[in-house]
């Protein structure tokens, strides 16, 4: 699949200062380009109420937020799960 990063997931990633987490990032990125379906990515959830948006929990903490179309992943959000869930979608 195709994935497209928003600035918004970039500023979001760099400001997370745990080399950790970071790498965990970069683990899922090379796990969405290679997936074939959507489905088969670990640990991914709907949004209930919104279709087309999932979070990806990939670490305690941490949740991804993204938005899929197609053979098109756009990664939106990374953050904390504390204030994640008010900031996404």
């Amino acid at each position: 699949m195709k994935i497209r990063l928003s600035k918004r997931f970039e500023k979001d990633a760099l400001a997370i200062d745990d080399k950790r987490v970071r790498e965990k990032i970069q683990q899922v990125l090379i796990q969405a380009k290679t997936v074939e379906k959507l489905a088969s990515m670990d640990d991914l959830e709907e949004m209930t109420g919104y279709p087309n948006y999932y979070r990806i929990k990939f670490d305690y903490r941490y949740r991804i937020g993204i938005f899929c179309t197609g053979e098109v992943i756009e990664f939106l959000r990374v953050g904390s799960r504390e204030g994640f869930y008010k900031r996404f979608p």
